[in-house]
């Protein structure tokens, strides 16, 4: 008798940070607790990083398993079905093995269902819209909280039910509560949280203390410029007030407990199913975001907390949880929902499946990087390397350095080392940045 394929969920949010370092930065503490509830029973890659810092480019290389440099994908604006066809993304080779592939929710680009003709393709149910928050009616009764675009939160419950990820979490619940087909199944759940405007019902602005919330002792002291990376990536909160600041964070923090609240409700429904026991979780986001080190508040660049992600897997057959701190990459989820189904991984991707690591390997070595058209960054061991386009460096010690102050420069004596390696590993996702 052959093995039970194992059914796939994989959940992303929008623009979120990682959030495990989030919980105690600011003082007043990140509230998501069905987040640490996953997390605990779950493995955690705690060095995940994305392969570009922007939503469509970013979800075009992990939904392919290829590079932005072999998609050719850099901007919201690059239409990744205009490089390559809907039966070159990984989850059309589990349609073709028989699995049950469901959509719900931005996991590939937009919040809009993918046009007909593709979907189709990809998909063994219909299209689902759920539309997205900054749309919200205009007649709906809500209050502004401040700051970054203002982090409206709606003030009747009854109106909960307009939010995108309510909507998405009840369709995945519907489809939960009444799958019963002997296929095994795919399906994405995709959440606004917590993409800007920070929308949220209030009572999740007011799970939260603005008064409480500090910026690190660190940032007082500013940070090392380059002109390149201050013309290229525009520090965006250099007049803002420290208030401005912590009504942003409040709302960014409350967007994710919006999410978490609708990721606890979805979970509950999965683990009191008959798939508890043979359904792998993934969790994942498109990029991070700035929470205002460097003076910014957004996203597109390529220091730490942009480049890094949460993704998190959970196998049923996993005993207990586990930390990984091996650099990983979004490239990598494809090979490993693949392996997972038990298919061969995807000619000439970069990725690789990091089922072994759930299990117990380790890959110590590895460099991972993330680009903006030719600007480069890799996490290396402890050091984050970025290499601009048009030949300057910055080059920081993540373990003394997480918020990138200190630029150690190319007179470092690891410098030149680190910098192969980021030519190295360029190359092999298809940039050549040349030599020193």
């Amino acid at each position: 008798m052959a093995l039970q394929k194992k059914n796939v969920i994989v959940f992303s949010f929008d623009d979120s940070v990682a959030f495990q370092k989030y919980k105690n930065v600011f003082n007043e503490p990140l509230q998501i607790p069905n987040l640490d509830r996953f997390c605990e029973r779950s493995t955690v890659f705690h060095s995940a990083y994305c392969q570009t810092p922007i939503c469509g480019p970013s979800r075009a290389s992990f939904m392919s398993a290829r590079t932005p440099h072999q998609l050719s994908v850099f901007e919201n604006s690059d239409n990744v079905f205009e490089c390559i066809s809907p039966q070159d993304m990984w989850s059309y080779q589990l349609k073709q093995e028989g699995y049950f592939c469901s959509s719900g929710g931005k996991v590939h680009h937009f919040y809009k269902p993918l046009p007909w003709p593709k979907h189709k393709v990809l998909y063994s149910d219909g299209q689902k819209r759920f539309g997205a928050d900054m749309k919200l009616p205009e007649q709906v009764a809500k209050a502004a909280y401040g700051g970054h675009r203002r982090g409206f939160g709606t003030t009747k419950k009854e109106d909960d039910h307009l939010y995108h990820d309510h909507k998405s979490a009840d369709s995945a619940i519907e489809f939960l509560q009444t799958y019963d087909s002997d296929q095994p199944f795919y399906r994405e759940i995709g959440f606004f949280s917590p993409h800007g405007p920070h929308y949220t019902p209030s009572r999740f602005k007011e799970m939260y203390n603005l008064r409480r919330f500090r910026q690190p002792d660190s940032w007082k002291g500013g940070y090392d410029k380059t002109p390149y990376s201050e013309r290229a990536y525009l520090a965006n909160m250099s007049e803002r007030s420290e208030r401005w600041w912590r009504c942003s964070v409040r709302n960014y923090f409350s967007a994710l407990s919006h999410g978490d609240y609708h990721f606890g409700r979805i979970m509950s429904v999965l683990q009191n199913s008959p798939h508890s026991e043979n359904t792998v979780v993934v969790l994942l986001s498109d990029h991070g975001f700035h929470l205002g080190n460097k003076n910014r508040f957004k996203k597109t660049t390529l220091w730490e907390q942009v480049a890094s992600v949460p993704l998190v897997i959970f196998d049923p057959d996993q005993k207990s949880g586990k930390d990984v701190y091996d650099p990983v990459a979004l490239i990598d989820v494809g090979p490993t929902v693949l392996d997972y189904a038990g298919l061969p991984s995807i000619l000439g991707t970069v990725g690789r499946s990091l089922r072994p690591q759930v299990i117990g390997s380790s890959y110590p070595d590895r460099i991972v990087p993330t680009f903006h058209h030719d600007d480069v960054s890799v996490r290396c061991g402890d050091y984050r390397l970025i290499r601009y386009n048009e030949g300057t460096t910055e080059f920081y010690n993540l373990n003394d350095d997480y918020w990138q102050l200190q630029n150690l420069g190319e007179d470092h004596p690891d410098f030149t080392s680190v910098y192969e390696e980021l030519r190295s590993c360029s190359a092999s996702y298809g940039l050549d940045v040349g030599s020193r």
